[in-house]
């Protein structure tokens, strides 16, 4: 049984944090654009001691997700007669390097491309069924909250007239290479209890097993927050590594079977590209080929080799990577609210709602 206990108030979870011996100065990342909303509005860093420091690590979808990826859903809107659908925060996400044409799809609606805005994968089959004679493709971004209900629905059928361009990633291993480096950054990590609940937490359990790191389940509160906080900071002072569940009863360690069974049936894992870090194994999901059928790469031209091959698909100067990493404060990079800001942002961390640089700027007020 864990040894968290639930403390009912802000005051009462700061207060347990203050009194606790940390032997030192604790790095804690998260990897969840909707915590790191909940710790920016909150004004958590600014009431946590000193000695404990929160980063923001690769929980937002859109700042990770591939240039090439996005170019590809830009060049099929322009040059195909297709509808895209996708969700708001990849509208503003630009494109690393100067390209002809729109660098971002608000830029392609702008100068007439039929991009439309869903926020769930059933919106997509709703609107593709209410115009069964408009070919449409779902560019779906994301995480394994996304991707099982939309699994769900390619295992039901989806219309005939829509395919997926996909962007699916899963975190484990990318966090497991950056712990077996010489300086990961972090000594403990908040786990998103949304993707847990599908998951489960036995991989995270073997990790934290293996490198020593403290881990807690966390919830979407600011008092849920700070408890799984409070978590691993309890390990850390008794010197002691495993997953504490923050986030009961909605998180098993096995996780939810028929969400993962979906999942599997209609995915592979494969090595996967992060924007601005590079490829990793076993973290992409790819449709599998028995879903060719709803896949937009099979029924559509791939405009991915256009591209000049590039290692670090950021803008000249741009931080991004860094900062996705958890290795970098957003403002510590030279464009920050300078020549990045919302309204124009340069690189992919200011550019959705859910990235690290947008929601540092005050973005959250803005929205």
């Amino acid at each position: 049984m864990s040894p968290f206990a639930p403390m009912n108030t802000l005051r009462g979870v700061l207060a347990a944090i203050e009194a606790l011996p940390l032997p030192g100065p604790v790095r804690i990342l998260n990897l969840c654009g909707d915590q790191e909303r909940v710790i920016s509005l909150a004004g958590m860093r600014k009431v946590l001691p000193r000695r404990v420091k929160l980063l923001s690590g690769p929980g937002c979808a859109a700042s990770i997700c591939p240039e090439a990826d996005l170019y590809q859903a830009i060049q099929l809107v322009q040059r195909e007669a297709v509808t895209l659908l996708v969700s708001d925060n990849m509208l503003q996400l630009p494109l690393g390097r100067h390209v002809f044409g729109p660098r971002t799809l608000l830029e392609a609606r702008q100068k007439g491309a039929d991009v439309r805005v869903v926020s769930a994968p059933i919106e997509a089959v709703l609107i593709a069924r209410a115009e069964p004679r408009r070919e449409m493709v779902f560019f779906a971004a994301g995480f394994e909250t996304l991707l099982a209900p939309l699994a769900g629905m390619v295992l039901e059928g989806l219309p005939e007239n829509l395919s997926v361009l996909l962007c699916g990633r899963r975190v484990e291993p990318l966090i497991e290479k950056i712990l077996s480096s010489e300086d990961p950054g972090f000594e403990a990590l908040l786990l998103p209890g949304n993707r847990c609940a599908v998951t489960g937490t036995a991989a995270w359990e073997a990790m934290t097993q293996n490198f020593r790191i403290p881990a807690a389940v966390a919830a979407y509160t600011s008092t849920g927050l700070l408890a799984a906080i409070h978590a691993v900071l309890q390990q850390r002072c008794a010197d002691e590594a495993r997953v504490d569940n923050c986030y009961q009863p909605m998180v098993r360690p096995e996780g939810d079977a028929m969400a993962l069974d979906r999942l599997y049936r209609v995915f592979d894992i494969v090595e996967g590209a992060w924007r601005g870090v590079g490829r990793v194994e076993q973290t992409a999901f790819r449709l599998r080929f028995a879903y060719n059928v709803v896949n937009a790469d099979s029924r559509h031209p791939d405009y991915r080799g256009e591209l000049q091959k590039s290692a670090g698909e950021m803008p000249d100067g741009c931080e991004c990577a860094a900062v996705l990493l958890g290795k970098q404060e957003p403002a510590d990079c030279r464009q920050f609210s300078v020549s990045c800001h919302i309204d124009s942002p340069y690189g992919p961390c200011m550019a959705s709602e859910d990235g690290t640089c947008y929601l540092r700027s005050g973005g959250y007020r803005a929205a």
